[in-house]
């Protein structure tokens, strides 16, 4: 049996989810409110984990990541996490950070797949990494190419409202979260405040001259039955980003039984183009790079190539720190390896 993934910590997934150092971008999955890192990406007649199992065909440029957090509102016989948005972003800001740089990627695109509450706890890590000193999280900020929020509360939701209701319904076994709840709920400061924040953030890096962050809300289109909408389109979407419906209620819009499906072509098609943006603009660069390369004069690179002829002939190779004896310079010659 497999172990059970602890609630917290960046990760890659399986051996799909963390393709090579080589990856020219990196896709960090952020899971909602009472969700997992796992199961939020997972469709539960399938079995099918698609950020695993599809995303990884689709894109074959992309480094694969899923956050953990305690997102519970409400735990059986426990105490449900004490942390805060704020708490939870300052968690990822930090895991993102060091894994990156402990794999000295920190300077590799990041796109941001963040369900519900997920896309707060997103907009809180890119808050958190703008007043960082440390030059490690600064170069998340930087990094940050676009965020697809699927679901996310910008505006508040009756998901708070849902939660406190699961939450008195219970409450003489468990115990709740009410920071976490107070955000949600619509007409909230902190949310507002949360927003405020994100937004002057994101039109201050546009004045400075440095590349926006792209960003594309998906909404839900169908209700959860006895409770409504959770959140609604209006809660759902930036007016000044585009958007579309997927035809899933809140739980369900980031679980997709195959690459068919709809839902899963919407989104797998939008971080594709992301994507396929930033190669374009690297291939540019990288050709740039080699036009403004000076080439070697004509006389220097033929006195080079005498010099190492005449020592190669005498058995002797240059090094930089003095002359190295070669030795028999044919034997060898013909082994493979």
């Amino acid at each position: 049996m497999t172990a059970p993934s602890p609630p917290h910590a960046i990760a890659p997934w399986a051996n799909a989810w963390y393709i090579d150092a080589e990856n020219l971008v990196s896709v960090v999955f952020i899971h909602g409110l009472t969700g997992n890192r796992e199961t939020t990406w997972t469709d539960p007649k399938t079995g099918t984990c698609w950020p695993q199992a599809q995303l990884p065909a689709d894109l074959p440029q992309a480094r694969i990541f899923t956050y953990g957090y305690d997102a519970d509102v409400v735990r059986i016989f426990q105490t449900a996490s004490s942390n805060t948005v704020r708490d939870h972003g300052k968690g990822l800001a930090n895991e993102l950070s060091l894994r990156r740089l402990r794999t000295r990627s920190n300077d590799r695109p990041l796109i941001f797949v963040a369900h519900s509450l997920g896309g707060l706890v997103c907009e809180q890590s890119l808050l958190i990494c703008r007043g960082a000193a440390e030059k490690h999280l600064q170069d998340v900020l930087e990094s940050t190419q676009a965020i697809a929020f699927m679901g996310t509360p910008h505006a508040g939701s009756d998901l708070g409202q849902w939660a406190k209701t699961l939450s008195g319904l219970a409450n003489v076994l468990r115990k709740s979260n009410p920071e976490i709840v107070g955000v949600l709920q619509p007409g909230s400061e902190t949310l507002a405040g949360l927003q405020q924040e994100f937004h002057v953030m994101l039109d201050a890096r546009q004045k400075s001259g440095k590349k926006p962050i792209k960003i594309f809300c998906f909404f839900e289109e169908i209700a959860v039955i006895g409770v409504g909408e959770i959140v609604p389109k209006h809660s759902a979407i930036l007016s000044a980003y585009d958007n579309r419906g997927i035809h899933a209620n809140h739980m369900d819009m980031t679980k997709f039984s195959s690459a068919d499906d709809a839902g899963y072509r919407a989104v797998s098609d939008q971080l594709w183009l992301w994507v396929n943006e930033i190669e374009d603009e690297f291939r540019q660069n990288k050709e740039k790079l080699s036009k403004d390369r000076k080439p070697i004069p004509e006389d220097i690179r033929q006195g080079r190539e005498r010099m190492m002829q005449e020592a190669s002939s005498a058995g002797i190779i240059s090094t930089g720190s003095g002359a190295t004896f070669s030795g028999n310079q044919v034997a060898g010659r013909d082994l493979s390896f």
